[in-house]
């Protein structure tokens, strides 16, 4: 069976000339720092990225979406006797209060409370040291290998500690949850506690000070200086940063310069749409095969440059039957020969080849209808020999007499 690919290789240049090592790099405080691209996860820039460091409370962000995602976010939650007992940043929760898992949400992501941490905690995971099992599991299921969390809110204790690309890989994925997304923009929160009733401010100054700022989390404890995760999006463009280990207000330029490395030098492209058709095969002599992406693929390329895209198609061993919505292959994209980006090739019709029952049906159907030619055909004879046979004929006297 000949499968020859119509679309196995293109490439596409983008004009300009570029080298990667003239983007301007930015210079930061931190002691870890990373930025990512949003949609594709790309790194675009790392300053000690594996670099374990005490998160402090962006410890929180992950404790967030673990929340959210319980599917529990109305459901009360009776605060025990040891959320109270925490120090540092609180909403000063009382033993026996009833709130919302929401409410402890909000209070833990805006007003960075550790008492509402605990609170989710030991909600959802029975103790603290059960919540810090799942947080760990979760975090490795996202990739997050570098990372160990013993508590839910980030206090400083032997052994909690994260990297930059690993919280800003938890970042990313919880930010494509629109509760999360909400949570983390919200500006203001009145609450109204049982021992106290406030106005909580969320402490991410980059949401009212940064165009297109929406989100994550601040944090600072002694041990850890200043942390954060920032977020931001912009014409398409949307990308996460973070910084560990930074001195005071320093913590806001980094961040800072980390989002406007992004938006001054990258734009982001879109390689590959959601069931768009990128190939197509012989898949026998007269039956062609369309495949088309599973899902969808963007990546940030330099604004400036001449960036060599590559596609290139792998195809799995393929039956002489292929199912409609079938996984057949695989198209990688490279860029200056790097590998980028991959999605899923589906079939995007039914192929089927001719079996055994089928050509024994089509046979079937060829002779009844043989047959009911035949028969129409035998009957079609009858009748014009039964027309001449009493068809009025005309004798030589009638021609005489008239």
């Amino acid at each position: 069976m000949s499968r020859k690919c119509f679309f196995i290789i293109f490439s596409f240049l983008l004009l300009f000339c570029w080298s990667e090592s003239l983007l301007a790099q930015p210079v930061l405080n931190g002691k870890g720092a990373v930025l990512l691209d949003a949609q594709s996860g790309q790194v675009l820039f790392a300053k000690n990225k594996d670099e374990k460091l005490p998160p402090a409370s962006i410890t929180k962000i992950l404790t967030a979406i673990m929340a959210i995602e319980s599917g529990k976010l109305d459901k009360i939650v009776t605060v025990s006797a040891n959320p109270p007992l925490l120090e540092g940043t609180r909403v000063y929760l009382e033993e026996g209060e009833k709130v919302s898992l929401y409410n402890l949400v909000l209070a833990s992501i805006v007003h960075s409370g550790n008492d509402a941490a605990l609170a989710i905690a030991e909600y959802l995971g029975g103790t603290e040291e059960k919540f810090a099992e799942m947080m760990n599991k979760k975090a490795r299921e996202l990739g997050a290998v570098n990372s160990n969390f013993v508590n839910a809110h980030g206090l400083t204790v032997e052994g909690h500690y994260t990297t930059a690309y690993d919280i800003a890989l938890i970042a990313r994925y919880a930010m494509n949850n629109s509760t999360f997304r909400e949570v983390v923009n919200t500006k203001v929160v009145d609450w109204q506690g049982k021992a106290w009733q406030t106005r909580l401010i969320n402490k991410n100054e980059l949401l009212w000070s940064y165009e297109g700022a929406n989100g994550v989390k601040t944090g600072y404890t002694t041990e850890a200086k200043c942390t954060l995760v920032a977020s931001a999006a912009r014409e398409g463009q949307a990308y996460v940063a973070a910084v560990l280990g930074s001195q005071g207000k320093e913590i806001w330029v980094d961040a800072q310069k980390l989002l406007d490395y992004g938006f001054k030098n990258y734009q982001t492209v879109q390689l590959a749409r959601p069931q768009e058709v990128v190939a197509t095969l012989d898949f026998t002599a007269k039956k062609k095969l369309q495949l088309m992406a599973e899902q969808g693929l963007v990546l940030s390329l330099p604004q400036v440059g001449n960036k060599n895209v590559e596609s290139r198609l792998f195809l799995q061993p393929l039956g002489k039957s292929v199912a409609k919505g079938q996984v057949v292959g695989k198209m990688i994209y490279t860029v200056n020969g790097k590998d980028v980006g991959s999605v899923n090739l589906l079939a995007q019709e039914q192929v089927k080849a001719w079996g055994l029952l089928d050509i024994f049906m089509y046979s079937l159907a060829g002779i009844y209808l043989v047959q009911i030619l035949w028969r129409l055909g035998r009957e079609w004879r009858k009748r014009k020999k039964r027309k001449n046979l009493f068809a009025p004929s005309r004798s030589p006297r009638y021609y005489q007499e008239y």
